[in-house]
């Protein structure tokens, strides 16, 4: 058996992937030999949801596809894949594995998926896992050879593992409120803790309190307001037609986006 390296094709948005790999054996000599490394293309992590973003809840693991199609002179036998959160691969934080199945396209070419598992209650233990994942693949050809691909520098490189947040109902009063007298607009945060497997509230985050007048059209963002210890966003504005108020939440690195349902508000 020969460890070798690659260099990744095409991607499924056509654009040309490299693998910065460091070969780990020298391949052995022999004429006879397949000595060309599987090359791989076509990757797609989480369908390329939102830029490759996968989001985790409290207590519940979660499936995440990554697929590549695979080339070599000897065929494709074998192909596992990583996420690995860490710059240090040697030491990684955290590692998920899965070993992919394989639908061969022809004697030298496959398209291989795997589903690989997020689980707060075994490999996601802490909330500081949260953020990006780095991908790469281990295949085995027809002779036996294996070829690494590590450090994927481009868009398909990695996964956006983030907690859910959710919001709660949109409530703001008092109703029916006179025009021109003050509303008290409130909504709750809270995101999923990987830690305790229980969603708990989300301090100190900016939300974006939205008004839209009547029954359709766009939301108008009215004010910007940070949660508080108890991850409830308070704030008062002033009644000027019917209409609905909603809180939103944009996201962050290590947080998934949230909406809240909207309150419906009769001006009198």
């Amino acid at each position: 058996m020969r460890i070798r390296a690659t260099v990744a094709t095409a991607t499924a948005a056509a654009v040309s992937v490299a693998l910065a790999v460091t070969a780990l054996a020298a391949p052995a000599s022999g004429a006879d030999q397949d000595d060309s490394a599987t090359t791989f293309s076509n990757i797609d992590v989480n369908h390329d949801w939102q830029d490759y973003t996968v989001g985790v809840d409290a207590a519940t693991k979660r499936l995440i596809p990554i697929s590549a199609t695979l080339s070599d002179p000897s065929g494709v036998k074998s192909v596992s894949i990583e996420l690995r959160r860490g710059d240090d691969a040697e030491k990684p934080d955290a590692v998920i594995t899965a070993g992919a199945h394989c639908h061969k396209t022809n004697e030298i070419t496959s398209w291989c998926e795997a589903l690989l598992t997020a689980n707060p209650k075994v490999n996601l233990h802490s909330n500081a896992l949260a953020g990006l994942w780095y991908l790469s693949f281990v295949a085995t050809d027809g002779e036996g050879n294996v070829t690494r691909g590590d450090g994927l520098t481009d868009l398909t490189s990695f996964a956006r593992v983030k907690r859910t947040t959710y919001m709660s109902q949109t409530d703001a009063g008092p109703e029916p409120v006179t025009k021109g007298k003050n509303l008290t607009v409130k909504a709750q945060m809270t995101v999923a803790s990987w830690e305790t497997n229980k969603n708990v509230p989300l301090v100190g985050h900016q939300l974006l309190l939205q008004y839209r007048k009547g029954t359709s059209g766009p939301f108008k963002t009215l004010k910007k307001v940070k949660t508080d210890r108890n991850g409830w966003a308070t704030a008062t504005v002033q009644a000027a037609a019917d209409g609905a108020y909603r809180y939103t939440f944009e996201g962050t690195n290590l947080t998934m986006p949230a909406a809240g349902w909207t309150d419906y508000v009769d001006v009198k």
